[in-house]
């Protein structure tokens, strides 16, 4: 079953992880490089702990000895940890207190892709790798594997979402955040977007768009915010709500806090603004509501409609100002909200 027909195993999973991720394990999930004569790192593992084979390279095989030697390799490995004889091999290694809960957690939600699905992400993961190794050996044919236990696959795709969401911190020794964190963090992303396709919706240049909502929340919650912005999808056309997660490779570049600045000041007809006590703590939201306070400065009165999960005061947010209260309205019953003022606004 993909994963556009997974809707209640999602939440099911995203109500587990966030549950324990509020418990704050001590846990941590680190990458283990292996090749023919080193390690990534030598220090002591802590317990408890697992370890888990993720994606290897072989290496490039040519002509008929390479292949005889990649037969007699297989022949005698342990597939456990991979094949005999590989240059480099990747290993997930959770070690701390949460261990073996977050494993069978893990290895549930490694269930989630069905057989395309998951073919698709183990491919995903070594490509790189091969592109790498075709361009220096070019008659040469690269071989590499990844793992299909549900946990690797899990872990993989963890590695996958950081790829995109922050690019470069997939290759790190040790993983940020904390696994069951970041897992709620991934699950909600296949929430929003029922697929483990490409980052963004869009392939418009941001400069060139104008649009009807741009939404300023912090990342505890996200999952309401996705759900508003999923059930405004269908009242709007292309391009017209500004969600981080949409246009994700653009905002991936130097000097993102002018863009966000330009875009809620100056290129979104309704700012849609999530307030919370975690909203007034955070850098980026700090940095959004710059630019949201100068157009309540001048009075830009109807460019902004803010929502609220709590009572936790906002600096420049008054006991007066009005809103809609997220404990009360569904995200989807929001959305209708939201349509409400665009088309108003059109009047």
């Amino acid at each position: 079953m993909p994963l556009a027909e997974r809707t209640d195993e999602l939440k099911r999973l995203i109500q587990a992880f966030e549950s324990e991720a509020g418990r704050f394990y001590p846990l941590t999930l680190s990458l283990l490089y292996v090749t023919q004569d080193s390690l990534s790192f030598d220090r002591p593992i802590g317990r408890p702990n697992h370890a888990i084979m993720l994606w290897q390279y072989y290496g490039a095989i040519q002509g008929e000895g390479g292949a005889e030697g990649l037969a007699k390799d297989l022949e005698d490995s342990d597939l456990k940890w991979g094949i005999r004889g590989a240059k480099l091999t990747c290993f997930g290694v959770l070690e701390g207190d949460g261990c073996e809960l977050f494993v069978r957690m893990a290895q549930r939600a490694g269930t989630l892709f069905d057989k395309d699905e998951a073919s698709s992400l183990k491919s995903r993961m070594v490509q790189e790798i091969l592109d790498t190794e075709l361009k220096r050996h070019a008659p040469a044919k690269p071989t590499a594997a990844s793992n299909d236990n549900p946990l690797a696959l899990w872990l993989n795709y963890l590695l996958f979402h950081l790829s995109m969401t922050n690019p470069g911190r997939e290759k790190a020794q040790r993983i940020n955040p904390d696994p069951f964190t970041l897992s709620l963090l991934a699950l909600e992303r296949l929430y929003s977007e029922r697929s483990i396709g490409k980052a963004d919706r869009s392939v418009q240049p941001l400069s060139a768009l104008q649009f009807k909502v741009a939404m300023s929340f912090p990342g505890e919650q996200r999952q309401y915010v996705s759900a508003t912005v999923n059930a405004l999808r269908s009242h709007l056309p292309p391009d017209s709500i500004f969600y981080d997660y949409d246009y994700q490779a653009q905002l991936a570049k130097p000097n993102l806090d002018v863009l966000l600045q330009d875009i809620y000041r100056n290129r979104a007809d309704l700012v849609v603004i999530f307030l919370c006590e975690e909203y007034g703590a955070k850098q980026w939201c700090g940095l959004e509501w710059r630019a949201i306070r100068d157009l309540i400065k001048h009075k830009n009165d109807d460019q902004i409609m803010f929502v609220r999960f709590d009572d936790a005061p906002v600096e420049g947010v008054l006991s007066l100002d009005g809103y809609v209260d997220a404990r009360v309205h569904s995200p989807e019953k929001l959305a209708d909200f939201i349509r409400q003022r665009v088309e108003t606004s059109r009047a």
